[in-house]
C-alpha cells in the first residue's frame, strides 16, 4: 500500500513537471503571437496614415492596397484566435496542474498516515515486546 502510494506521488510529480513545461511552452507562444500581433496592428496604422496624405493612384495600385490591408487584417485576425486559442489551453494547463496537486497532496497526507500509523504499531510491539520479556524472566527468576 505504501508503495503504491509513493508511486502515485511520484507519478504525480512527474505529471505536474510535464503540466508545467507545457505552460511555459505555451506562454512563451502567446508571448511571441502577441508581440507579431502589436507588430501588425502598429504596421497598419502606419499605412493607413502614410497612404491618407497620398493622392489616390491608379486603378491598380488602389487594388494593391486593399488586397495588402485584406491580408494585414486577415493575420490580425488569425493571430487574435491564435492568442485566444493559447490563452485557453494555458488556463486548461493550470487546472490540470492544480487537479494534480490537490491528488498529490491527499496521497502525501496518505503517506503520513500510513508513516504514523506504522510508528504506532512499532511502539505498540515494543511495549509488547518488553512485557513479554519482563514475563519470561519472571517466571525463569521464580523456581
Amino acid at each position: 500500500c505504501v508503495d503504491v502510494d509513493m508511486h502515485k506521488q511520484s507519478s504525480c510529480r512527474s505529471e505536474k513537471r510535464k503540466r508545467q513545461t507545457e505552460i511555459e511552452g505555451k506562454r512563451q507562444q502567446l508571448e511571441d503571437q502577441i508581440l507579431q500581433l502589436q507588430h501588425f496592428k502598429s504596421k497598419a496604422l502606419r499605412e493607413k496614415w502614410l497612404l491618407q496624405g497620398i493622392p489616390a493612384g491608379s486603378a491598380e495600385e488602389e487594388e494593391a492596397r486593399r488586397k495588402q490591408s485584406e491580408e494585414d487584417e486577415l493575420k490580425v485576425k488569425k493571430l487574435e484566435e491564435n492568442i485566444h486559442r493559447l490563452e485557453q489551453e494555458i488556463q486548461k494547463l493550470e487546472s490540470e496542474e492544480s487537479q494534480i496537486s490537490a491528488k498529490e497532496q491527499i496521497i502525501l497526507e496518505k503517506l503520513k498516515e500510513t508513516e504514523k500509523s506504522f510508528d504506532n504499531l512499532q511502539k505498540v510491539f515494543k511495549k509488547k515486546k518488553k512485557k513479554d520479556i519482563w514475563v519470561w524472566i519472571e517466571t525463569k527468576a521464580d523456581p
